[in-house]
């Protein structure tokens, strides 16, 4: 017989955030920021917050994928394919701060999607440690707004 499961365990909360934040980085729904937003209700806030960090760890552990998929994209055979990663790559030569910019306001905005310029950043050999730092900053930037509407509507409300 399987022990009863606690709904109320704040490690759970925890995991699911966890889990939640792996599955919708890899799997490009658009439910990462409505799962943002109902971390932001959880209570106490302490616990939120745990979750917000796991979830976004997590969601950009799994753009992490996305980037390893572009930075194989030399194997790709197709001519028109390698000349189109030519010519992003001398671009992004010759404008390094491109790159960094665009990732970071995909991170930030979700525009252009997110997973697509974490492949373009793979294809592109965006360096490795500054893909991820990008990434981390706007995540947290972007669920940690999206998480403080709750709290907002609850200030707000008379």
């Amino acid at each position: 017989m399987l022990p009863a499961l606690d709904l109320s365990s704040p490690a759970l909360a925890l995991g699911s955030a966890a889990l939640l934040g792996f599955l919708v980085g890899i799997v490009p729904i658009g439910l990462a920021e409505v799962l943002a937003v109902a971390i932001g209700a959880v209570q106490p806030r302490g616990l939120a917050a745990g979750m917000l960090v796991l979830f976004t760890l997590t969601h950009v552990a799994a753009k992490v994928l996305w980037y390893w998929v572009g930075a194989y994209a030399d194997r790709i055979r197709h001519e028109r394919t390698q000349a189109f990663i030519a010519r992003a790559r001398s671009l992004l030569a010759h404008h390094p701060a491109f790159g960094l910019g665009l990732l970071g306001a995909s991170a930030v905005l979700s525009v252009p999607p997110f997973h697509l310029t974490a492949i373009a950043a793979g294809i592109t050999r965006l360096p490795f440690g500054r893909f991820v730092a990008v990434c981390l900053a706007g995540r947290f930037l972007r669920f940690g707004a999206l998480a403080g509407l709750p709290m907002l509507a609850r200030w707000l409300s008379p």
